[in-house]
């Protein structure tokens, strides 16, 4: 049999394995846990997502390879104003970036670089919340290396919710023996105090999922959602097949892929010096892999119009995993990339995908999932009332407004439903009109950032970019 034949003859046998593996591990899901499961008999129930949206993006760039201010406030300028910038009117979305505390090039962008203007910028837009995670503390040496570092942050009431590890930066938390940042034997052990002084209460180690959407049941074709029939053998070996095996590994008890038993968006997690943390995962379902895709040209290829009608459809949420700062040069975001964030900047304002930084998202997504509520009929009149969040990992409380922006409620007679935090009403909540479920709802109204329109007017004048 010619070689050709044989292999083809292979990968159809693999691909059958793996749909019958796929078909057993169903049955299983058959009887675990679903999210946004519901009370049938209650009038009033909690809707998955902010009105009006049926899904949740993010776009969760690590700062590697961004080198100057000039470069990072040109990206950021077409993301999140309407400003006409280099590559024509901006998005005016909310997507975050990241910073380096330090770099071993102290010429490049850091916050601790040589260039003072990096330092103003970086603290500016931490305040603002468009740069919502540390990308480790890099290249810093020790803990009085780090303790300088924070003190700066501090002195400046900067809190950062979101941390995410750095390739093998041994400021990096989790299992791995480089991941020294959470190991109190260690010189380079800052959890103790960064978390303390940060705020940081997310954290990403190193899984990316090859699903389009987490926090959503699992289905058998939920693992082919990164197949691309144009590219079929490549696509069911870079990304099907490993998405399977990893499963494959969690159904088994394999720690490090157990987020994946369910498909979760965040898990809870326990730091080697005792401290809890919400464990995260990242995404990207490029047909040709995760890490040749997780650059600024590659992300064109996860915001295609059917992945994010799939995503619509699907429900779910993503957070992309990507690097902005890996792109051709000026102005740093192709035609291609740009084309394809306008379309997702379409989807949200026609109300499909809820677009925001990675900190909002997944703050609203565990507030949301932790939410303490009752619900009472009194006539005519339905109230709401919101007794707490459960959280695991800050401790059980009693929210602000703030903590609840976007929580939206299921009901039959919105001008006649009241949300209460305890029992003090929450005044300017907002009727909404029948969803593509036809049901209507009252929302927690969402808050958006403040526009970065001005600001980077500001910046411009200063000669930054």
């Amino acid at each position: 049999m010619p070689k050709k034949l044989k292999s083809a003859g292979a990968i159809s046998a693999a691909v059958l394995s793996t749909i019958i593996i796929l078909f057993s591990f169903q049955i299983y899901y058959s009887t675990s846990r679903y999210y946004g499961e519901e009370n049938p008999q209650s009038p009033v129930s909690i809707r998955e997502f902010p009105y009006p949206y049926k899904a949740a993006l993010t776009i969760c760039s690590d700062i590697d390879a961004t080198d100057s201010l000039k470069e990072f406030l040109t990206i950021q300028e077409f993301l999140n104003t309407r400003n006409l910038t280099v590559m024509g009117k901006g998005l005016g979305l909310e997507i975050g970036n990241s910073f380096f505390p330090t770099r071993k090039d102290e010429l490049k962008f850091s916050l601790m670089s040589k260039n003072p203007h990096d330092q103003e910028v970086i603290i500016d837009l931490i305040k603002l919340g468009y740069i919502d995670f540390i990308h480790s503390f890099n290249t810093a040496r020790d803990r009085q290396e780090i303790k300088g570092i924070l003190n700066i942050l501090s002195e400046n009431n900067c809190k950062i919710d979101v941390w995410v590890n750095h390739a093998k930066a041994l400021s990096d938390v989790g299992p791995y023996e480089w991941c020294l940042g959470d190991n109190p034997d260690s010189n380079m052990y800052h959890t103790d105090i960064s978390k303390q002084d940060l705020g940081y209460t997310f954290v990403w180690v190193d899984d990316v999922s090859g699903i389009l959407g987490q926090g959503r049941p699992l289905s058998v074709l939920s693992f082919f959602d990164a197949f691309d029939a144009s590219h079929p053998f490549q696509s069911l070996g870079t990304n099907v097949f490993k998405e399977v095996a990893k499963y494959t590994l969690a159904i088994l008890g394999n720690d490090r892929y157990a987020m994946r038993k369910y498909n979760d968006l965040t898990t809870i997690d326990r730091l080697d010096d005792g401290q809890h943390v919400f464990k995260f995962m990242r995404s990207s379902v490029a047909y040709y892999g995760i890490g040749p895709a997780a650059n600024s040209d590659g992300l064109a290829d996860l915001l295609t119009r059917p992945i994010l009608q799939k995503l619509i459809d699907v429900g779910g949420y993503v957070i992309i995993y990507t690097h902005l700062g890996k792109n051709k040069g000026f102005p740093y975001i192709s035609p291609d990339t740009q084309q394809a964030l306008r379309l997702l900047a379409k989807e949200y304002r026609d109300g499909d995908i809820y677009v925001t930084t990675t900190a909002r998202l997944l703050n609203y997504y565990v507030n949301k999932k932790y939410l303490i509520w009752r619900s009472e009929t009194n006539g005519n009149r339905i109230n709401i009332h919101i007794e707490g969040i459960s959280d695991p990992v800050r401790g059980a409380f009693t929210p602000t407004i703030d903590d609840l922006r976007g929580i939206t409620f299921y009901t039959d007679n919105p001008a006649n439903t009241h949300i209460f935090i305890r029992d003090n009403e929450i005044s300017g909540i907002r009727e909404n009109k029948p969803d593509h479920e036809n049901r209507k709802s009252v929302m927690i109204k969402l808050k958006p950032l403040v526009k970065l329109d001005e600001k980077m007017k500001e910046y411009h004048a200063k000669g930054y970019f």
